[in-house]
């Protein structure tokens, strides 16, 4: 089901995601339900991290190979692994 929302939000996103849903030829909610969905997806909100999130969270976190001391160990499990 749909809802009709209201919000302030700052002129440079709103014209930014006007035109990309003019250049994408689909309604501005469209862009704005995807980037939502999007947020709440790498935020967590829906649950355990995307496949992609986390493929790219294991990579981080084994190209740095071998054997590593604890302090470089603390220093990787502190880093955000999802962050792009």
């Amino acid at each position: 089901m749909k809802k009709k929302i209201g919000t302030i939000i700052d002129e440079e996103i709103l014209s930014g995601a006007k035109r990309r849903a003019a250049a994408e030829k689909r309604p501005f909610s469209g862009v704005l339900e995807d980037a939502l969905t999007g947020y709440l997806e790498r935020s967590g909100s829906h649950g355990s991290p995307s496949r992609d999130e986390a493929l790219r969270a294991v990579a981080k976190f084994a190209s740095h190979g071998g054997l590593l001391p604890p302090d470089e160990i603390d220093d990787i499990l502190a880093e955000d692994a999802l962050e792009p």
